[in-house]
């Protein structure tokens, strides 16, 4: 295990790759310090940059921008009530009202405090279970790659924010557009309409840029003229003293354990586990009351959580090859993109990647801490303005890496397909994450459903022959069924509209 681990270190600890982590962090906590941008947006721009580097080294400024942005986000949520990403908001409610009492260097020192050491104490535990998960893991099967493809979509699409319905017709969309191309086993054309330049399949960095990045403009388009106005003119960085850490450590170990529970289930995300912290300590306080008008611990419980998330998602990414969220959902594609197939097989095949990628967690977070200590001012500058340039940028990258990865300008126009596409369905309450998944898990639970039965001689019962394999078809039915009865439940409650006379 600790060989492993060091090996990870020692792909990682060069100047190409230390700098490569340095720029992506760099990179997310700018874009997570602006309202309106988020994680996913921060690698669909990085996306078309790493095409030349290795899967690695791309990889690595992927996982800097997706650590950035956690503390990013805390900046806009405490200097101008307005989150600069989705699990920043939980930050607002304490954070705010401290940077109101004049003390906004000190709400910003316990928000990077505790982002740091959330993030360090998710990737020390992720460092530790990788290698034990991917040791069970590499002894799968056909059947039991298929399955746990299977459950994991299921599970994103019933945990994801929405209805289960809605994220279930987001995964059955992207399954249905990861057919697209010739057939794995016969090279017979499936909905390809003959054009040549979908006998490939769907572009996967099409796919991305349209849901992730074009969709994500078009949401936001309102946004394009807004200034933001800081409370503050003159705000610095003021660290809590050591010992008053250590007086808190119950806040930071809820928000760490909170964010590595929930980052560890798939689909889920940062969101839910800031608030379960955040709620978990105020219950827990002599003072409950002192929530809300700037306590520390409102700081340090949801982002503690916030980072240590980030641990929590490799351990599905990097063993299972389920995204726990949209930004390991990137991540994902962008394997796929250099050459490497997630899923269980990743450990195996390409361990430099897995144990490499781990280190960089971990770097990341240093960097993360470094950069906001040293550089805050020139962030926190930025945020007073004019955002009309960003959006635009955004859509110029985008659209270089799409043509890029094929050479042609077919996948720019697939790209903004799927932009208007994911924008409707995000309008309508429709997880894109769901899509993206399902595009890019498909083909993976294909090829193995087919082999498995092919090894069976067309049994199905193989599916049913472990403890393991009955054990996610339960999970599955069990998932489903709960859903329906919610759904039912809920229907039933809802009042009758009254009759028209």
């Amino acid at each position: 295990m600790f060989e492993d681990i060091l090996m990870g270190f020692g792909q990682v600890l060069n100047v190409y790759n230390l700098s490569m982590i340095f720029v992506g962090t760099a990179l997310g906590i700018l874009v997570g310090a602006l309202p309106g941008l988020s994680s996913p947006m921060a690698m669909i721009v990085l996306l078309p940059l790493t095409y030349s580097f290795s899967g690695l080294s791309a990889l690595l400024m992927m996982m800097g921008a997706y650590v950035g942005t956690k503390l990013g986000g805390s900046y806009s949520a405490i200097l101008l009530r307005t989150p600069g990403t989705p699990a920043a908001a939980c930050t607002v409610l304490d954070g705010h009202p401290m940077a109101l009492q004049g003390k906004a260097a000190q709400a910003l020192g316990y928000a990077t405090m505790g982002s740091t050491l959330g993030g360090l104490t998710g990737w020390l535990v992720a460092s530790l279970c990788i290698p034990v998960i991917a040791g069970i893991a590499v002894k799968s099967g056909p059947a039991d790659i298929a399955l746990i493809g299977l459950a994991g979509l299921v599970m994103v699409s019933s945990f994801i924010r929405g209805s289960m319905l809605k994220g279930l017709m987001g995964m059955l969309l992207g399954l249905l557009l990861s057919t697209v191309g010739l057939d794995p086993q016969d090279a017979t054309p499936r909905m390809t309409f003959d054009v040549q330049e979908l006998f490939g399949g769907i572009d996967f960095s099409a796919a991305l840029v349209g849901f992730f990045g074009i969709a994500v403009v078009l949401s936001d388009l309102h946004r394009i003229t807004e200034n933001a106005t800081r409370i503050q003119k003159k705000v610095a960085l003021a660290f809590p003293p050591v010992w008053e850490l250590c007086q808190r450590w119950r806040a930071i170990a809820i928000g760490a354990f909170y964010g590595l529970f929930v980052g560890a289930v798939p689909g889920v995300g940062a969101e839910g586990s800031t608030w379960l912290a955040y709620a978990t300590v105020r219950k827990n306080s002599k003072n409950p009351e002192t929530f809300g008008t700037g306590n520390p611990d409102g700081i340090l419980a949801p982002e503690s959580s916030n980072n240590a998330v980030t641990g929590g998602t490799m351990l599905p990414m990097l063993t299972l090859g389920l995204p726990g969220d949209g930004s390991t959902a990137i991540m994902l594609g962008a394997l796929l993109l250099h050459g490497m197939t997630p899923g269980i097989t990743l450990v195996k095949e390409s361990p430099e990647m897995v144990y490499g990628l781990l280190a960089g967690l971990g770097i990341a977070h240093v960097f993360m801490f470094l950069l906001g200590t040293l550089a805050i001012r020139p962030y926190i500058i930025l945020l007073q303005n004019d955002r009309a340039w960003i959006f635009p940028f955004v859509l110029i990258m985008a659209m270089v890496g799409c043509f890029a990865g094929a050479n042609n300008a077919f996948p720019v126009f697939l790209a903004i397909l799927f932009g208007i596409l994911g924008y409707l369905m995000e309008s309508r309450g429709f997880p894109i994450p769901t899509v993206v998944l399902g595009v890019i898990l498909g083909p993976i639970i294909e090829v193995n459903l087919r082999l498995a039965l092919s090894l069976s001689n067309d049994n199905w019962l193989v599916f049913t022959e472990t403890w393991f394999r009955k054990a996610l078809i339960v999970l599955v039915l069990y998932i489903v069924i709960k859903e329906i009865v919610l759904e039912l439940q809920k229907t039933r409650h809802q009042p009758l509209p009254n009759p028209t006379v």
